[in-house]
């Protein structure tokens, strides 16, 4: 009998279809259910942490860029907001209203540390007796190409008047008071305010680099730098006296540059150095400030406070009066700066903070604000009201202490993903009290990426209660000992991992699902090159342990459990400290840190090892709203091999969450995905093992949005000749006239090397690390 081909075939085409459309093979075990937020163990937006404070978009839709100073628009329930780029713009929170009345971006430098940082109003502004006196003075940063990218440039005092029938400033009638040629872009001030006798202070730093402290600090005869200015802008001569001296520049600009000068004001007769003979400057009121960005004067008690940006080590708060000399730079806060010895003979009358804070783990750019008298937040009444621009943490200092006792209450420990409508890259810059008893805080954008800057409005929060207190109630371990995690959490490990001071970590994470992730909100949108976007609810967990015995693996202490919660508008970090025992870990609220003793293979101390908690708000230092505040678990460091306890081998990572059901869509073929590779990979590229390195220790500020003040882009999957860092100027270190990020084969003159290598307040990560990663440093002077 012959056989039915065409039957024969039919089987087997009826066969490879079904084939097609059969289920893939299930190596992986089918997940456990497990509720959003670990079973709703965990809040779903931030617990308060030393009160209850939040933020609300005052101005919804409306951006600004650089927003960086507001003051009252008299006469009107307006405000004025003044924005780095030269662009003023007069607002109406309650109508929601903004209209620009000057723009003066043409003729302003905006980028690094300047801009137009500076703006008060004539003190008779608004009466209509006093036509001459509607004017606006401002300061800002200029050159004659302001478009274009350079160090040096003018620090300008200017006037504009107000025009009534266009209601705008008028560019045009600028008048220049002085004008200081400035060889470095950082530093320049601009706290401004009239006192009640109608006089103009201003606030000024230094030439902005160490290597000009010589020559800009500490002197009376040279320009206007490091100090507080005081005029007479209406030159009463019933008070006051003509110019004498003339502000000198410390160089030559370029041929064809203005020169510096002063003008159009008088000296008050009582000035603290009073000059007849023109030896020196007469303007200044105080000198020793390094870069006073913020300062007021209390409309209630008169007292004028600066806040001045650290060096290194300290930030600080200080109170001035006429005559003062605030130390700089023999000193930063009360600690030596440099070395530098403060001197038996000085000017003036030499004087310490009202406060001050540690550089690093409290923050690096200290915000002045204002003292807030009003009656809306009644615990915040006569409080000095400040923040942090690299922490975007919001504080508070009683404003009646004895000088360097009064305790700094944090009100917001990091604003960064604080509201949904924060910027990329985002850098708080002032801190506002408005006559109605409400308080206004203004965020920049990533300045290089010319991302726009927001308003917002400090509020009261409803209380959100803090999870369990123990580790054993929060429910991850059946067991805390071996630390064996419940059903429905997902082991994984990064190719390429964070350096932590040479602690050990284990990591988790639980991602909401019934049984099957066969929903949106049970599945992970994967992005083959860029972040994935994990579903509200989501936690997770890294543990850390530290090996206290060199050698012996087995030798180890329990430092903490952290988890990081991915909520609907908010995501947050928290941190459970392991007791001595390894029995137990409790919920920490603030930083803090502990010293353990590792010993070598004999039995012998080796060295003393600080850990350093992290604080709520530090977890958001990192997990910054740019990298989408998941950080590591991306394609590639997720596409390599993990031993799987519950399968009994290693499978790689991406094919076991793909054959989970976890993705949005099927992977395919791995080998077309990016791949990391680990730093001690002696088979991988060298290129490849640093590129992985410097994304997983790095890139989560240094990319598009983060970090404002530098352009680096070290994310793994950018080329090099589009990160910005090959003979790139580092424009975070004015300090160090090296200041390339990579000169290609000079390791020791690259600042990328020399801050990962240190052990200083600039080194790099600048908090999460006391140790030097030497492998690492190793390989990328090679």
């Amino acid at each position: 009998m012959r056989p039915n081909y065409y039957s024969l075939f039919s089987v087997l085409l009826l066969a490879a279809i079904s084939f097609a459309y059969m289920p893939k093979a299930i190596f992986s075990a089918p997940p456990e259910p497990v509720g959003a937020y670990l079973n709703g163990i965990f809040p779903d937006r931030r617990p308060a942490v030393g009160g209850s404070w939040e933020l609300e978009d005052v101005l919804p839709g409306q951006t600004f860029y650089g927003p960086n100073r507001i003051i009252p628009f008299p006469g009107t329930e307006d405000v004025l907001l003044l924005g780095l780029d030269g662009e003023l713009w007069r607002i109406n929170f309650d109508n929601q209203f903004s209209d620009r009345v000057l723009d003066i971006s043409e003729s302003t430098f905006a980028l690094s540390d300047a801009g137009t940082v500076g703006i008060v109003l004539h003190p008779r502004f608004g009466d209509p007796t006093a036509p001459d006196k509607q004017l606006a003075f401002i300061y800002y940063r200029t050159k004659p190409d302001a478009q274009v990218w350079d160090e040096i440039g003018y620090n300008v005092l200017s006037k504009f008047s107000w025009d009534p029938v266009n209601e705008v400033f008028d560019p045009a009638s600028e008048e220049i008071l002085f004008r200081q040629y400035d060889r470095y872009t950082w530093h320049n001030g601009g706290g401004m305010f009239f006192d009640e006798e109608g006089l103009l202070y201003i606030s000024i730093g230094d030439e902005g680099a160490d290597f000009y402290q010589d020559v800009s600090t500490q002197r009376l005869d040279g320009g206007f730098f490091s100090g507080i200015l005081r005029i007479d802008v209406d030159n009463d001569p019933t008070r006051s006296h003509p110019i004498i001296r003339q502000p000198l520049a410390n160089d030559d600009p370029p041929a064809g540059w203005p020169g510096t000068f002063s003008q159009g004001y008088s000296i008050p007769n009582d000035n603290p150095w009073l000059s007849p003979d023109g030896e020196h400057l007469e303007e200044f009121f105080a000198l020793g400030l390094r870069s006073p960005h913020s300062m007021i004067q209390d409309e209630v008690t008169g007292e004028i406070w600066v806040a001045d940006v650290g060096g290194g080590h300290r930030e600080e708060i200080s109170k001035v009066e006429k005559g003062d000399n605030l130390q700089w730079p023999w000193l930063e806060g009360t600690r030596p700066y440099n070395d530098n010895v403060h001197p038996d003979v000085y000017i003036g009358n030499s004087k310490g903070p009202y406060a001050e804070y540690e550089r690093g783990t409290g923050g690096a750019c200290i915000i002045g604000g204002s003292v807030y008298h009003g009656t809306e937040f009644a615990s915040l009444r006569g409080k000095y009201l400040f923040a942090d621009y690299m922490k975007n943490r919001l504080m508070a200092i009683d404003s009646d202490a004895e000088d360097g006792e009064g305790e700094i209450e944090i009100l917001i420990d990091n604003l960064s993903g604080s509201h949904p409508t924060m910027p990329d890259g985002p850098g708080v810059t002032g801190v506002f009290p408005q006559a109605d008893g409400s308080i206004i805080i203004t965020v920049i954008g990533n300045r290089f990426t010319a991302t726009p800057g927001k308003l917002y409005r400090l509020r009261r929060a409803g209380i959100v209660p803090d999870p369990p207190a123990l580790l054993s109630e929060i429910g991850a371990f059946t067991d805390l000992q071996s630390l064996t995690p419940v059903p429905g959490m997902i082991p994984y490990q990064t190719t390429s991992q964070l350096y932590s001071d040479n602690a050990v970590k284990d990591r988790w994470m639980i991602i909401p699902n019934d049984g099957t992730y066969d929903s949106p909100s049970e599945t992970v949108n994967f992005n083959r090159s860029d972040d994935w976007d994990f579903p509200p609810g989501t936690v997770f967990i890294k543990n850390f342990a530290l090996n206290t015995r060199l050698g012996e693996p087995n030798q180890s202490r329990m430092l903490e459990t952290r988890f990081f919660i991915i909520g609907e508008d908010q995501s947050y970090g928290l941190s459970y400290h392991w007791n001595e025992e390894g029995t137990e870990a409790y919920l920490a609220a603030n930083s803090d840190f502990q010293e353990f003793e590792v010993f070598d293979e004999e039995g012998q101390l080796a060295y003393v090892q600080r850990w350093d908690y992290p604080s709520r708000g530090e977890c958001m230092s990192c997990h910054t709203s740019a990298a989408n505040f998941v950080l590591g678990v991306e394609t590639h460091q997720l596409n390599s091999d993990f031993y799987y306890p519950e399968l009994g081998r290693e499978v790689n990572q991406l094919a076991h969450l793909d054959d989970l059901g976890v993705f949005d869509q099927s992977l395919g073929d791995l080998d077309q995905l990016p791949r990391a590779a680990a730093i001690d990979d002696e088979q991988a590229d060298l290129g490849l093992r640093i590129r992985s390195y410097l994304d997983a220790n790095c890139a989560s500020c240094h990319r598009p949005g983060g970090v404002s003040g530098v352009n680096m882009d070290l994310r793994f999957n950018t080329p090099l000749f589009l990160s910005n860092i090959i003979n790139a100027p580092n424009m975070s270190n004015a300090s160090n006239q090296d200041g390339v990020i990579v000169k290609p084969g000079f390791h020791q003159h690259s600042q990328l090397w020399i801050r990962d290598a240190s052990l200083e307040e600039t080194r790099m990560p600048p908090i999460g690390r006391n140790l030097v990663d030497e492998y690492y440093v190793d390989k990328l002077a090679e």
